[in-house]
Order: structure tokens, then sequence, then C-alpha cells
């Protein structure tokens, strides 16, 4: 008798153990709120898709694009209140026209938001609309974005958080360095004189998993350094990588769990290993098997992390949302730039046709050997950006900064840094290189920073010294350069530590 009863005294004890290991109890409110929406802003093909020098009209939507929201609130014990709302567009760059377009149209909706919290970012993806060109598709971007926006505010609900790390290969530095100096984007590997890849990458996937106090997983903000080009010269609509994510998540997990996608510092990264090529098997990095193969890489991350994050979870965490306006030195073109700049320019204009429609300009010649790749050549880029257009593109806005640079010295941003428990999430208008995302990491005191780059105004590229110095495409016309790139870290890591005390 006295046995039995020890028995059942015990499997009670174990069985107790195992639902609190599980995490089945439900969580207390810690004052911490957060809420989700998500909406659908697939334009009809045919349209024309932004993100390179020449114009592609989709013949069809390879996968839907979305707009994220994410708003999170919380109130201290003495009644202060702290918000963000953060919003995520399928797009390759936003603008700042279209935050504080959003922020109108939906403070009278939201009376009690601070709209100077609500911030946007883009995927990078090639593969959607110019967010800045007037007629049905903008109007369809902000009427979606600005319901998205006010109904993750209203739902609104007691919630806790959970951080993990993953690992996955997703991002490659692409910029390839030559024994003279010099560099190019996407240049070749199997030359005699390629001595390096010229910086490194960031393997990492930072996730934020948000819950309910019954412990059902409600979003992911999910921050990955390579932006969401595989599909960047081809002809259809797609959100990239992004859009197998989500078919992962729907596929995982019941309805209405959303992921707010974030891209990293990764202004010289892209999807694609340069040395190995495709000789060892990988995937077309410049189409559809592209992007599923990154999708998939990245669910494994999302499964393998669920279950300690569901097992620790905390609902009473620190939130505070710092927004600072910031002026950064611009870059300053040196006079030997200027004339290498100019030299280059009229070397290529004195041999243009006086015929701008004829097949001899460099504009018509860079065309055709682009469409005379895409017929020929199963992987890209198709298109050149050392044929004598693409050199003098960039060149041509060397010679304005030069021209403008004593007027344009102080470049203005808006930089927002949260602190959300242990985790850091800090802005960047830029395509930062992955270098300025390590210094921040590194010096961080968070357990977890997420950088998000092309964050409320798509600025261009901010490269880093060894990159002024072999040149190149994303590498010339810079607004910022490293003296800017220095005073960014400096305030981001500076504000954090802040936020930290």
């Amino acid at each position: 008798m006295k046995k039995s009863i020890t028995t059942f005294i015990l499997s009670i004890f174990v069985s107790s153990v195992f639902t609190n290991c599980t995490g089945n109890e439900k969580l207390k409110d810690g004052g911490l709120r957060i809420g989700w929406a998500i909406e659908d802003y697939t334009p009809e093909p045919p349209v024309s898709l932004s993100g390179q020098y020449y114009e592609r009209i989709s013949t069809y939507v390879q996968s839907p694009l979305k707009v994220t929201a994410c708003a999170i609130e919380s109130t201290d014990g003495k009644g202060a209140k702290e918000q963000a709302i953060m919003v995520s567009f399928d797009l390759v760059g936003v603008s700042k026209n279209l935050q504080d377009t959003l922020r109108t149209l939906v403070k009278g909706q939201i009376p009690d938001f601070d709209s100077r919290k609500l911030f946007i970012n883009a995927t990078h993806t090639h593969s959607a609309p110019s967010p800045n060109s007037a007629g049905e598709f903008r109007n369809l971007l902000l009427e979606r974005a600005s319901k998205a926006i006010v109904s993750a505010w209203n739902n609104r609900k007691p919630a806790g958080i959970s951080r993990s790390l993953g690992y996955a290969v997703v991002g490659h530095n692409r910029r390839v360095q030559y024994a003279n100096g010099k560099a190019e984007m996407y240049g070749k590997t199997d030359r005699e004189d390629f001595i390096e890849i010229e910086g490194p990458t960031n393997p990492g996937v930072d996730m934020l998993f948000c819950w309910d106090l019954k412990r059902k997983l409600t979003g992911i903000i999910m921050n990955v350094s390579c932006p969401a080009q595989v599909t960047e010269a081809k002809y259809y609509v797609s959100s990239d990588y992004w859009g197998e994510v989500r078919k992962h998540i729907n596929n995982k997990f019941p309805k209405n769990v959303c992921v707010l996608p974030q891209c990293g510092a990764a202004g010289d990264i892209a999807p694609r290993d340069l040395p190995r090529g495709y000789k060892s098997g990988e995937p077309n990095m410049w189409d559809i098997p592209g992007i599923v193969e990154i999708g998939r890489r990245l669910g494994l991350v999302i499964d393998a992390a669920y279950p300690d994050a569901r097992n620790s979870i905390q609902t009473n965490v620190i939130f505070k949302h710092t927004v600072k306006d910031l002026e950064l030195p611009t870059r300053k073109v040196s006079k030997e730039e200027y004339d290498n700049a100019l030299k280059m320019v009229n070397e290529i204009k004195s041999g243009e046709p006086k015929d701008p429609n004829s097949p001899s300009t460099a504009w018509n010649r860079f065309l055709k050997e682009m469409k005379d790749n895409e017929k020929v050549n199963e992987f890209g880029p198709w298109d050149s950006k050392t044929s004598d257009y693409g050199w003098l593109k960039p060149m041509e806005a060397v010679l304005k900064q030069y021209k403008n640079q004593d007027k344009d010295t102080l470049f203005r941003m808006e930089l927002h840094v949260i602190r959300l428990g242990e985790v850091a999430i800090a802005s960047s208008p830029f395509e930062l290189y992955t270098d300025y995302g390590f210094r921040i990491i590194g010096r961080s005191k968070s357990k977890q920073t997420f950088l998000i780059q092309l964050c409320t105004n798509s600025a261009g590229y901010l490269p880093t010294r060894r990159a002024l110095q072999g040149g190149g495409y994303s590498a010339m016309a810079n607004q910022v350069g490293p003296a800017g790139g220095d005073m960014l870290v400096n305030e981001t890591v500076n504000i954090i530590d802040t936020l930290w005390k």
C-alpha cells in the first residue's frame, strides 16, 4: 500500500515537471501588447518591374507581394507607454515620402499612437514595381499598407516574446578582387588575376518569436543578411525567397501567423556563391529553384528554433524605442576621382553617334548585349556593369556629386533603435556593407542585434574604405562614405548602450 502511494505521488510529480518543461501553462500578462496584420498588394501583369537599368515588364505573378505590420506597446508600472509599428514591404526600396504619407494616412485612425514611431523597410526584391511611381500601383500600395498598420494596432493583445539565433547559408559576398587592386561586382572568378573575395558574409538568422498568453505563435520577426534578389533580372512579379518562407510558415503553423522580413547589413551580399558557381550542383540562384532552396534552408532554421523558443517565452520585458535625427557627412569626391570620371565620360561620349536611336550608342549596345546574353546564358548577370553604359551612368553621377558637394555637405536620416527584452533592433537607410553590421553587433550590449537596412528611406550603398579603394559598381557614386559610416556605427552603439543602462 505504501509503495503504491509513493508511486502515485511520484507519477504526479513527474507529470507536473513534464507539463512545466513543455510549457503548456498559461503565461502571465506582463504589460506587453503585440498585434500583427498582413495585406496583399500584388498588381496584375503586365507591370514595369524596378531594380535594373533597363525596363522589365512582368508576364505573370510567381508569388504575391505583401506588406506586414507588427505593432508593439507596453505600459510600465508608472503608467508610461512605449510604442512601435514596424512595417515591411516586398519592394526594391522605400522612400521618406512613402513613410511620411503612411504616417499621415493612419494618424487619424489610431490617434493614441505616436506616428513618429512608425517606420518601414524593404526586402529589396527586384521583382516588384517602383513604390515611387504614381498611379494605380501606388494607390493600391498605400491603401493596403495603411489597412495593415491600423489592423495591427487594433489587434494588439497581451503577448510574450522569445529570441533565437540560427544559421543558414543564404548570402555570399559579391565583390571580386583582382591583382591590380580593382574590384568588380559579380566579377569572374576563373581569371588568373582573381585573388580574393573582398568582404565577409553573415550566415546568422536572427529571430524574435511572438506569442499570445496561451503560447500560441502569432508572428516572427526574422532578420537575414541577404537581399531578396534571386529573381532580380526575371520578368515576373515575385516576393523572392520570402514567399517561400511564408509558404513554410502557413504549412507549419495555424493560420494568421505572420513573418516580418528584415534585410540585415548586406550591401555587398547576394545569394550567389561566385567561386563555386554552379559546378557543385547549386540550384540556380537567378531563378525559381534558388528561391525554393533558400526558403527551405530558412524553414529548417525556424523548425529547429521553435521548440526552445516556445519554452523560453518572456512577458515582463523592457521595451524602449528611441528615434533620433542624424546628420552624417556626405562623401567627398576627390579631384583625382573627378578627373578620372570626366576622362571616362568624355571618351565614351566622343564615340557616340549623333542619332540617339542608332544601334551604336552605348545604351543600345548595352541593351543588345543583355538581350543576347539572356538567349544563351542560363545564369546571370545578363547585363554588364563594365560595359560603356555600365561605366557611363555611375561616372556621370560622380561628376554631379563633385559639382554639388560643397552645397550638399550633410546627409539627413532618421535612426530608430529599439530595446525589446534582450534584443536590440536598429535601422539604417543604406545598403549597408556587412562590416558595418558586424561592428555594431560586436560592440552592442544586447544579447542579439537586428540591423535593418533599406529602412525609413533607401539611400544607396554605404561602402567600406576597402571597397572604395577597389572601386567598381556599388563603390563609386555614394551619398555617404566611410566617415559617415563610422558616425552611424558610433551613434547606433551609443543609443543601444543608453537603452541598456
